[in-house]
């Protein structure tokens, strides 16, 4: 019973890790979408987005049934410090450079790590996984375009983000062997947009290794996102609070669709 109550939240904190980083993500394509330098990046960062945030409602529902848990409770029930997201998007970008950059290591790091997780046959969530795959592999062409776009000096300014996000991706896996491969696989992608010196590969190489890591939540413990950020996800104000209510409480509401029409006191009369 004990090995299976451990399982089951090993099982859950690993799901979290995976809703909790996408659903953070989904955002950072919403608040930096503006950005974007040319029509066609707004359309691919909102399509980009909308598919995030649904993978990450598909998760949340998926959980709140497997595990019994009251529903809306992993979207609305939950503080920052009960979040899993990856500390790799706690700051927010700097730059144009920085933005594509962390877009690309955050979606890389979710996808091995969601795709480990798929391969490992957890039966009941393996099919949802897979279709997420589908979607994510266009997502990376996007990221591959936008990253191959950077001009000179956009390319330049790659290694100082990079030396700055690549560690906090790479904490993101407590395993050696997938922290290896990531690195591979970010470093033979990257190696062919920016100059990167033996000197520099192998500082990116080394991982400081915190023994105040939380093993579930995958972050240093109890660190939390900053405030803005989750006042953007997750927003407080009375009119957001409204809009989110479930559906099972919005449709009680006392609203009057036969009463007396109000007339505009300022339409001319005939």
């Amino acid at each position: 019973m004990g090995n299976h109550e451990s399982s089951g939240n090993a099982l859950k904190a690993d799901l979290l890790c995976i809703a909790d980083s996408n659903w953070v993500l989904g955002h950072w394509y919403t608040n930096c979408m503006l950005n974007g330098r040319e029509l066609t990046d707004f359309t691919s960062m909102a399509g980009i987005a909308e598919d995030k945030l649904g993978h990450v409602r598909a998760l949340f529902r998926f959980m709140e049934e497997y595990f019994d848990l009251p529903e809306f409770q992993l979207e609305f029930g939950r503080s920052a410090e009960h979040i899993h997201s990856m500390q790799l998007l706690d700051e927010p970008p700097q730059s144009w450079t920085d933005f594509i950059l962390t877009l690309y290591l955050a979606d890389v790091a979710i996808w091995r790590f969601t795709n480990a997780l798929r391969e490992a046959d957890v039966t009941p969530v393996t099919n949802l996984l897979t279709k997420f795959g589908e979607e994510v592999y266009f997502h990376q062409l996007c990221i591959d375009g936008w990253l191959k776009a950077l001009d000179d000096d956009e390319r330049a300014a790659l290694n100082e983000s990079l030396s700055r996000r690549l560690p906090l991706a790479l904490a993101w896996f407590d395993d050696a062997e997938a922290r290896s491969e990531y690195l591979e696989v970010v470093l033979n992608k990257l190696s062919s947009i920016a100059e990167l010196s033996d000197a520099e590969l192998a500082s990116l190489a080394t991982v400081d290794e915190r023994e105040d890591r939380d093993p579930l939540r995958r972050r240093t413990a109890g660190s939390t996102m900053p405030p803005r950020l989750w006042e953007s996800i997750v927003p407080t104000s009375e009119a957001a609070l409204i809009a989110r209510r479930p559906l099972a409480v919005s449709v009680d509401d006392n609203i009057d669709l036969f009463g007396k029409i109000r007339q505009d006191e300022t339409e001319p009369k005939f």
